[in-house]
């Protein structure tokens, strides 16, 4: 019995590919995380922080031999920074060091972001995943940075282990409900007066597919993932129908936390890309990961406002 355990169980993209895997014969998934599912599953359902003692005792007793950790995600809105902080390093460095500790684990799939490398003037226009982030850090940037560099170590002290990051682009979808997706779905988008980012994305079920490809056929190292082709985001909101609305830069500000206070916060690090955007080469995800999302960067936004099949401008 092969037996994987999934962190971020509770994410839609967790709960997605807790579905999909124990649908496989001889597969047996151990679900974790500390916030209760979205999506509903029949696996087992441990909730568990990660920087809790409990959590390394879990996994030195189910002792699975694949680990996908998804629970790194910007949970800031719901946790606060600090916690945010502890899931994503802390949580993290806890979480590495009892597989470090568990024998019988051989392949172990991060879900990294693009926010990785930031959004800034001083990026060069397109990222391969050696590229290292230029100009200020924020808080998300700074901790998938300390996680990545804590998985670079462990890879280097425990060879028996395959790590896999993947960078993802802002994954995008009409179901999963992220802040990318609800701010560009609002019938009026603020945007930032003389700004025009270039934008990737990854399609919902694309991501889901980019980590079952990941684990049935990955290989060790870091990869960025995103569908092919880039957009502008005057461009994104013209395909959706929506009516732009820029804004200077304190209206701007303004109407984002004015956005909060309906429950939809932006995360700084997606403030940063709508200002600056970010595109990252793929490259390696096609030639040496061999994984080809199934949907184009165009088709992805098409898809989110539910207009694929339409001819859109």
């Amino acid at each position: 019995m092969h037996r994987i355990l999934v962190t971020g169980a509770a994410t839609w993209v967790g709960g997605n590919l807790v579905q999909h895997l124990e649908q496989r014969s001889g597969v047996r998934v151990f679900a974790v995380d500390d916030l209760e599912p979205r999506i509903g599953f029949d696996s087992e359902f441990a909730r568990l922080g990660l920087d809790r003692l409990d959590l390394a005792r879990h996994v030195l007793d189910i002792q699975p031999q694949t680990v996908i950790h998804l629970q790194t995600v910007d949970r800031s809105a719901e946790l606060g920074s600090t916690r945010a902080h502890e899931e994503t390093v802390v949580g993290a460095q806890a979480l590495f060091g009892a597989i470090g500790r568990c024998a019988a684990t051989r392949r172990v799939v991060v879900k990294s972001d693009s926010a990785f490398y930031g959004s800034s003037p001083r990026n060069p226009s397109v990222l391969g995943e050696d590229v290292e982030p230029r100009g200020s850090r924020d808080h998300y940037q700074r901790d998938l940075g300390e996680m990545e560099r804590f998985i670079m170590e462990m890879a280097k002290t425990h060879d028996r282990v395959e790590y896999t990051v993947l960078r993802l682009a802002p994954i995008l979808g009409a179901r999963l409900g992220n802040s990318i997706s609800r701010y560009l779905t609002l019938p009026a988008v603020p945007t930032l007066l003389g700004f025009d980012p270039r934008m990737q994305f990854i399609a919902e079920d694309d991501a889901v597919r980019a980590l079952v490809h990941t684990i049935d056929h990955g290989v060790a190292g870091t990869f960025n993932v995103a569908a092919p082709g880039q957009l502008y985001l005057s461009r994104v909101l013209r395909l959706g129908l929506r009516i732009p609305q820029p804004l200077p830069g304190r209206l701007f500000d303004s109407a984002l936390r004015g956005l909060a206070r309906f429950d939809l916060r932006v995360p700084e690090h997606i403030v940063s890309l709508l200002k600056h955007g970010r595109v990252m080469d793929t490259t390696l995800m096609t030639t040496m990961l061999g994984f080809a999302p199934s949907l184009t960067c165009r088709q992805t936004v098409l898809t989110t406002y539910g207009r694929l099949g339409e001819r859109a401008a």
